[in-house]
């Protein structure tokens, strides 16, 4: 329902008193969306409604309209209610929703840190473009910033932006676009636990992707992730040559096609070749080795990639963001050739 502003908290106060204990209000941490344009607000409350079934917060979503003529801020209070495991009793969870148009310097952490739910934690989702220094106070508040590289059209001022942000110790990065790739790095990361690839892979001539329209992205960021981990130097960005610390040269090539975001991915060897490939729709990859001594057939797990899975696998992610930030300086060349 529509709140003035100045009465946020009385009127949420009133919504659970005038439910007379029928629900159980729940709050483990402070979800904040920032996003642009009204629509987005509708997207995002189907996407919090969603993510609420298993993760109890507070949400406060800001949609910001800065062209707008309008010099106005509106403000609306809704609960997310599930039926709990028990089936006793409804879990409710708070959003407040903003649209803020016109001039809106300055009013963002305003806003956010007149709602925060007390002193739990404070996950940041920036669904706007990141081409500009975020507030430096609002930072030092957030314990996750959590972004989609996948919709940037320019690389080099987010890149900026996010090697400052490991100095500050409360702070973690989480990209969905890397999130896409869970996966598959686990899955190339097994690859070479096991010792019996080892002398293939000593030997690498090149590598291929498949990734979806749009997805170059993912592809650049596994490429980058694969090219840190194994110390390649990058001597040809427009043809994707590699040099090894051997000095051998590894030639790299992306194709697009339909399907998932990273749908395939090759590693051609002097005696083998590693490949994994995953259908549309699938949670699996197949796994085809061809070895010396024949071929060998595997079914991996693949997971999901819609918008709430990536939301929910990079939340009950621990650890800090220092591989991420090694293969996206690994790619920056990529997005820039």
């Amino acid at each position: 329902m529509p709140v003035e502003i100045g009465q946020i908290q009385r009127e949420l106060k009133k919504l659970w008193e005038e439910d007379a204990g029928g629900s159980t209000r729940a709050s483990l941490m402070n979800l904040a969306v920032y996003c642009e344009g009204e629509a987005a607000l509708t997207e995002n409350t189907d996407l919090i409604s969603a993510f609420t079934r298993d993760h109890a917060c507070r949400a406060i979503v800001v949609a910001v309209e800065p062209d707008s003529p309008n010099n106005r801020a509106q403000a609306w209070i809704s609960a997310h209610c599930h039926m709990s495991r028990a089936g006793a009793k409804q879990v409710c969870c708070e959003q407040i929703s903003f649209l803020l148009e016109g001039s809106v310097k300055g009013v963002f952490p305003n806003i956010l840190f007149s709602n925060l739910d007390s002193d739990l934690p404070l996950y940041l989702w920036w669904q706007a473009r990141l081409d500009r220094p975020i507030d430096e106070q609002l930072l030092t508040w957030v314990d996750r910033f959590i972004f989609d590289s996948a919709s940037w059209s320019e690389w080099k001022k987010p890149f900026a932006l996010l090697r400052e942000f490991p100095a500050r110790s409360r702070l973690t990065v989480r990209d969905l676009n890397w999130a896409r790739t869970l996966y598959l790095r686990q899955t190339l990361a097994q690859l070479y636990d096991n010792p019996e690839n080892l002398p293939h892979l000593d030997c690498v001539q090149g590598w291929k992707m498949t990734c979806a329209p749009g997805f170059r992205s993912s592809a650049y960021l596994l490429a980058g992730w694969l090219a840190a981990q194994l110390k390649w130097k990058l001597v040809d960005a427009a043809n994707l040559l590699y040099e090894t610390v051997s000095g051998e040269t590894i030639r790299g090539k992306i194709e697009e096609k339909e399907g998932a975001a990273v749908s395939r991915c090759e590693i051609a060897c002097k005696t083998a070749v590693f490949s994994f490939s995953r259908d549309p729709h699938s949670d699996f990859f197949h796994a085809d080795y061809t070895l010396p001594d024949g071929e060998r057939h595997y079914l991996l797990r693949a997971g999901k990639e819609e918008t709430i899975d990536l939301l929910d696998q990079e939340l009950m992610m621990g650890a800090k963001h220092t591989v991420y930030l090694k293969a996206l300086t690994a790619a920056l060349p990529l997005f820039t050739k």
